[in-house]
């Protein structure tokens, strides 16, 4: 299976159309479009946003099998924001926040 095939597959079972993607992602939808109908791969400077609008791994993309290494999934750009915005707190701010999330985890 070619990227683009595997690309059309995850796209159907995610429910995500090509308009979808495009808005996601940045790149024209024909674009899109002509990967399936020209049976043509998207270029290597657009899997990681293809790979973040699916929140897929680029190994996922490109092999069709999932990831066996300890970094199987793309984060975000929320979580980017977050992970970003608790490296600038100070660390009494830093201990607050995990002491909260400690008390949601007991809450579930």
């Amino acid at each position: 299976m070619t990227i683009s095939e595997r690309l059309f597959t995850l796209m159907k079972d995610k429910q995500i159309s090509i308009r979808e993607l495009s808005r996601r992602t940045g790149i024209t939808a024909s674009t899109i479009s002509d990967w399936n109908t020209k049976g043509t791969n998207p270029s290597s400077d657009k899997l990681i946003a293809i790979c973040e609008a699916l929140e897929i791994s680029p190994f996922l993309l490109l092999t069709g099998e999932e990831d066996k290494t300890e970094y199987d999934y793309i984060l975000s750009s929320e979580e980017i924001k977050i992970i970003e915005r608790y490296r600038q707190m100070d660390k009494n701010l830093q201990k607050r926040l995990l002491a909260y999330i400690s008390n949601l985890d007991k809450k579930e």
